[in-house]
């Protein structure tokens, strides 16, 4: 098994200049230069800790081995935090229909896991808490005639709670998502597929984006995957997964899911994840 070098935050600066050359995975570079880079905007840094990069991203032969290499290591700085808050923009593909992109404010712990959501465009609100509640999601439409019950109590993978999601809020929030792409190449790595990867500026940050193919369905349920982990904090903040069409060629977004603002170093408190919270419109009626 090879070494896995570190780098500090300071030297993956400097591979940042664009007299690096770097390129994009095989098959890739027409589709980067027709979407825009994700935006993935600052986060707090934890205080005290060691920045480092693995392995030499200036050789794209490692790219693979750096991409498993960063799953890993954002694994093991989600678990050495309490929770976040963040602003999730996901949108999905639903029975072939793409749904519209969706925007809302999230606060997730990981123990007991908790997850708090406010939509940006309604403001409709809902709240998980494992242990309370029955185990069920509560939440609270704005508009149509969801919105005359008040706050309704879903079982989390009823029809009514997966409207619109291709997982349960149960498996929603950063680290659920790294551990399911952890799982996915576990499954489905292939010598046949390609990885690449590009290390960019964004808001000041150096961010490394991966880029993987796969050369047809047989080989995966998806076409091209991209990826963007923060290099300082070494956290996955973005995944975009592509399907294939009915032909067999690659098609568009099977499922989006970008996390901005990260505040990492403050885990929201047991009042963030309580339904009488005055702030919040998910007070139970007494029943």
């Amino acid at each position: 098994m090879k070494t896995r070098g570190k780098m500090t935050f300071w030297a993956a600066q400097l591979l940042v200049l664009p007299l690096l050359g770097l390129t994009p995975a095989a098959g890739q570079e027409q589709r980067q230069e027709q979407s825009q880079p994700i935006q993935v905007a600052e986060a707090r840094i934890i205080p005290g800790k060691e920045v480092t990069v693995g392995m030499d991203p200036r050789n794209p032969a490692n790219s693979y081995e750096l991409f498993r290499t960063m799953l890993d290591d954002s694994q093991q700085a989600l678990n050495e935090i309490d929770g976040y808050c963040a602003k999730l923009e996901k949108q999905v593909r639903i029975d072939g229909e793409l749904q519209e992109a969706e925007e809302m404010l999230v606060k997730v712990r990981h123990e007991p896991f908790s997850v708090y959501l406010k939509w940006e465009a309604d403001g409709q609100e809902a709240l998980y808490v494992e242990g309370k509640y029955d185990n069920c999601l509560l939440a609270r439409a704005t508009q149509g005639f969801a919105a005359l019950k008040g706050v309704w109590k879903l079982e989390p993978d009823s029809r009514k709670a997966m409207k619109n999601n291709r997982y349960p809020v149960t498996e929603l929030g950063i680290k659920k998502m790294n551990e399911r792409v952890i799982a996915f190449y576990d499954e489905n790595y292939s010598e046949a597929m390609t990885c690449g990867h590009t290390i960019n500026q964004i808001n000041g940050r150096p961010v490394i984006v991966f880029n993987v193919a796969f050369p047809s369905p047989e080989e995966s349920p998806y076409s091209t995957c991209e990826y963007h982990f923060d290099a300082e904090t070494k956290i996955l903040q973005s995944a975009i997964i592509c399907e294939w069409d009915y032909k067999g060629e690659p098609a568009g977004i099977a499922e989006k899911y970008v996390y901005r603002d990260l505040t990492l170093d403050q885990c929201p408190g047991e009042e963030e994840f309580d339904a009488n919270n005055p702030e919040y419109s998910l007070a139970m009626d007494d029943e």
